[in-house]
């Protein structure tokens, strides 16, 4: 297959990245293949650092050598030298999987561009793409700021394409069936993604979903509802970053701009689903917790705005907080709303916005009677 045959294969089939920016595959593809460089690097993003999200570990593990094909594929067409294939550090079985499909393949496939497997630190901040790139380096895993774009200069200053471990495994595939066939895998020619269930959930774990279904075919038939029998009436789609959505909101579609358009996020597809028995505030101040520890610390309007919105969901929680405070919040996000090396600063906005807008009787049963 030409390299403009797969390109526009692959923007037929509207494959946004799987990280969870939901980036135009296609796009993304070509401007890694206009760089002129000889030397260029692909990398395969498996650090999965998303609490809750399993399908880049289950997929090195379980099918690496579907990855591999994937990645190698797209190496051949769009002209890079270098592979890396990033595994976070705690992921030992899946190391030993990608290992044992790259002696496999390397008996199998000539001439084969240089593969590496490494390993990168299991924290939050280091599944950011320029972040993981200063970790294949040596240095520590912090962001940095661009341009320049690590597609333009990345790795070894030289041109670099960062996708997630699904993303690529989605490749073969498509390479082999070609696009139509698989949108067709999906609700109204939408595709499918792999979704990573919570443990509150019958079918807990991951699963291929087709996306287009809506929240509640997305909850009952495929999560099996709550292993606790109670009524879903809250669910977080696309990882601790995403906005929660009500129950009344449960005929949105799975899908990247209706989830959007709804206040949410499609994300890593980590699905959360919540009952009456779970307190928003308390699920929402897990969140904040987790992006104020996660913070790298390097910007100061985001060690700000991760410890001001963590305190004050804290603050809230403990039974010490007023309408007062929380009108703070708005003034908070909008003051930082431009700043930022990375999108981590963003990260704690959904889910506390969506608390406010959806879940005011949890958030007034822990105010005191005259601030309620």
């Amino acid at each position: 297959m030409a390299a403009e045959v797969f390109l526009d294969e692959v923007q037929a089939a509207g494959l946004c990245g799987k990280g969870g920016a939901n980036f135009s595959s296609a796009r993304k593809m070509q401007l890694f293949r206009e760089q002129a460089e000889p030397t260029k690097h692909l990398v395969i993003n498996g650090g999965e650092h998303e609490p809750g999200s399993a399908k880049d570990d289950w997929l090195l593990t379980h099918h690496a050598d579907t990855v591999l094909d994937g990645a190698l594929c797209l190496a051949h067409l769009l002209g890079a030298t270098h592979v890396w294939v990033a595994i976070n550090a705690r992921g030992t079985a899946a190391q030993d999987a990608v290992t044992s499909a790259l002696n496999h393949i390397t008996r199998e496939m000539h001439p084969l561009p240089v593969v590496r497997i490494v390993t990168v630190p299991d924290e939050y901040v280091a599944g950011e793409e320029t972040a993981l790139l200063q970790s294949l380096s040596g240095r520590p895993a912090m962001p940095v700021r661009r341009p320049p774009f690590p597609i333009e200069r990345g790795h070894d200053d030289k041109p670099t394409l960062v996708h997630n471990v699904e993303t690529v495994a989605h490749l073969p595939y498509l390479i082999l069936h070609g696009a139509q066939a698989y949108r067709q895998l999906g609700i109204a020619r939408k595709g499918v993604t792999l979704c990573t269930f919570g443990d509150e959930f019958v079918h807990s774990g991951v699963r291929l979903v087709p996306l287009g279904i809506d929240i509640h075919a997305l909850l009952q038939v495929h999560g099996g509802g709550l292993r606790s029998g109670r009524t879903i009436r809250a669910v977080q789609p696309g990882g601790p970053a995403s906005g929660f959505l009500h129950r009344e909101q449960f005929d949105v579609l799975f899908e990247a701009p209706s989830l959007m358009r709804a206040g949410s996020s499609l994300g890593c597809a980590a699905i959360s689903g919540f009952s009456e028995d779970d307190d928003m505030v308390s699920v929402t101040r897990s969140r904040t917790d987790f992006f104020e520890k996660s913070s790298c610390g390097q910007c100061p309007q985001c060690r700000m705005q991760t410890r001001m919105l963590a305190a004050i969901v804290r603050q809230v929680e403990a039974g010490k907080g007023s309408a007062k405070l929380l009108g703070q919040i708005p003034l908070i996000i909008q003051a930082n709303a431009a700043h930022g090396i990375c999108g981590l600063i963003r990260m704690p906005v959904a889910p506390v916005e969506s608390l406010l807008r959806h879940f005011k009787t949890d958030i007034d049963r822990h105010l005191p009677a005259e601030s309620a």
